[in-house]
């Protein structure tokens, strides 16, 4: 025991010296020296956030993204765990001996590693092994026993002392903790991953992710509940509540079906849903406007089985699709032990790095759950007002910075302040966003004629980006309300005369288009789009069986 009170008082007279540099140079990267894209990725996360070369660890590991157990343990656990011990990043005391599935533990152990960061080509996940359970580890609850897991969680436990089994799970001593230290938590890490589909989708999400930072993030927030528990629907419900508190424009589905194309999702900065076994609908979409570094979490127990995939699951598409934070899970992680939405967006939303906030609203280590983002990304670096005074308010998602400002003079000042103010954001900025805010505002006033005087300037046109269809479909509806039949019979035309609008969408605008067209003395149109709406509903006819 002398040796190890040794080791502990040279570490804290020495090794503390570390401690005194930023966060950036205590980011330790491990790559896969198998894997070319895998080095490209670490050396370009490397640069972009300073963090100095000799900080990416390189290993040559398995190219697939499920390993075994004895892969996990031979070509990550104890290489990583040597190279980070002999380059001083972890200090201690490694076991003589190897535990019960091969691991070479350290008996004692701290460690001055503010984030580990996978990368692209990384192993994600390690298979269950029943024949390498420890022995003597009965669990009450036997879905409990096993050893298989995310090997990013695996990691997070990487330098913990002592017999750790690698079966079940351990608590995350860093959950619902706040101004814990960077670098050490009882010897946990805070593991985030870099990866997703192509190389491109990584880079892309390093580089949106630094420019959400410059510029603080943009757009409105979406929540998609009716999920099969209580308890989850209650975490996104309170979720929800943040960003509303935070003056987001905010979205709230609570059908038990997922948000799709008959639901507004244009700029979402914040999405966050569940339980869908993969992404469809909008999130499928190649091409979708989404806000640089917008937080995508859909909520699932095998959302992240696989994140090479722009197809599978729920964390590739993200990635895919622009988001530049995510959370998953690669095997059943069962709800207790998930990520909670509403905490991670609590820490993130208090000015918190994504690293932080995954870490604090994660209860448990050594299971399933990954983190997908750059761990030193903080997407409200700038307050609302920061941003309003910067050049923030001349980018594509500006309007929506005055939606949020719209709202908080709301909240603090009433509607006549947000009114004259909505106004001169409008006739400085024209914008959909801001059209249909500024004649909702105007109509609940019951000032009709300045309400219709701002919401036809969807007559101006020539197309319809399909992230702003439902948008717009909630001006044409908003000037029928008002009697403006005409021109909201215009807009329904336009939209159903765009290309590729898909199915759900296509009947929704039919069938409540037909009813406008009723109004604005197009009878014929009417029954025209009222057909074709009950031909797309009817189910497609089952072919003859063969004789």
């Amino acid at each position: 025991m002398l040796r190890y009170y040794i080791v502990f008082a040279v570490f804290l007279f020495l090794g503390f010296s570390r401690l005194s540099a930023n966060e950036a140079e205590r980011v330790v990267i491990l790559a896969n020296s198998n894997v070319p894209e895998s080095m490209e990725v670490a050396r370009y996360y490397a640069s972009s956030r300073s963090i100095p070369k000799e900080n990416i660890v390189t290993l040559p590991m398995p190219e697939a993204e499920t390993v075994s157990v004895r892969d996990y343990v031979d070509t990550i656990y104890n290489p990583l765990l040597a190279k980070l011990n002999n380059n001083g990043w972890v200090k201690g005391v490694r076991s003589r001996s190897a535990d019960p599935v091969g691991r070479r533990r350290m008996s004692v152990a701290l460690h001055s590693i503010s984030y580990l960061v996978t990368t692209l080509g990384v192993p994600l996940r390690i298979a269950n092994d029943p024949t390498l359970l420890e022995p003597g580890i009965a669990s009450e609850a036997s879905i409990l026993e096993v050893n298989c897991g995310s090997v990013d969680s695996e990691l997070s436990v990487l330098a913990v002392p002592g017999k750790l089994p690698m079966t079940a799970l351990v608590e995350n001593p860093f959950f619902k903790k706040k101004g814990q230290a960077v670098y050490n938590t009882e010897g946990h890490m805070r593991v985030c991953r870099l990866d997703g589909p192509s190389v491109v989708a990584v880079k892309r999400l390093i580089d949106r992710s630094l420019q959400a930072e410059r510029q603080g993030l943009q757009g409105r927030a979406y929540f998609d509940l009716g999920g099969p528990h209580k308890q989850g629907d209650e975490w996104f419900k309170q979720a929800a509540e943040l960003a509303m508190a935070a003056d987001f424009d905010t979205e709230i589905e609570s059908e038990r079906r997922l948000m799709d194309y008959r639901d507004r999702l244009d700029a979402p900065a914040i999405y966050m849903g569940w339980y869908r076994h993969k992404a469809s609908g909008p999130w499928a979409e190649k091409q979708w406007a989404v806000p640089p570094g917008a937080l995508g979490f859909h909520l699932h127990s095998f959302s992240a089985t696989t994140v090479r995939s722009a197809r599978s699951g729920w964390v590739g598409p993200l990635v895919s699709q622009g988001y530049c934070m995510t959370i998953g899970n690669v095997y059943e992680p069962y709800l207790e032990f998930t990520h909670r939405p509403h905490l991670l967006l609590e820490h993130l939303l208090a000015g918190g790095t994504f690293g932080e906030a995954a870490a604090y609203a994660y209860p448990v280590a050594s299971w399933m759950g990954i983190a997908v983002g750059d761990p030193l990304f903080r997407p409200f670096a700038k307050s609302l007002d920061d941003q309003l005074a910067t050049d923030a308010v001349a980018g594509a998602f500006s309007p929506y910075l005055y939606l949020r400002e719209i709202n908080r003079l709301i909240r603090q000042e009433g509607r006549s302040a947000a009114l004259i103010y909505a106004r001169e954001c409008f006739l400085k900025a024209p914008s959909l966003p801001l059209a249909y805010r500024l004649g909702d505002l105007y109509e609940e006033g019951e000032q009709v004629e300045k309400a219709l005087e701002v919401l036809k300037f969807v007559r101006f046109l020539d197309h319809y980006p399909k992230e702003k269809r439902i948008l717009l479909k909630k001006m044409a509806d908003l000037l029928f309300h008002m009697g403006h039949s005409q021109t909201a019979f215009l807009v329904y035309t336009k939209l159903l005369e765009e290309d590729g609008v898909p199915k759900p969408l296509r009947i929704l605008l039919l069938t409540e288009g037909s009813k406008i067209a009723e109004e604005a003395g197009e009878p014929t149109v009417s029954a025209r789009w009222a057909s074709k709406a009950m031909q797309l509903k009817q189910p497609p006819a089952e072919k003859d069986a063969a004789v």
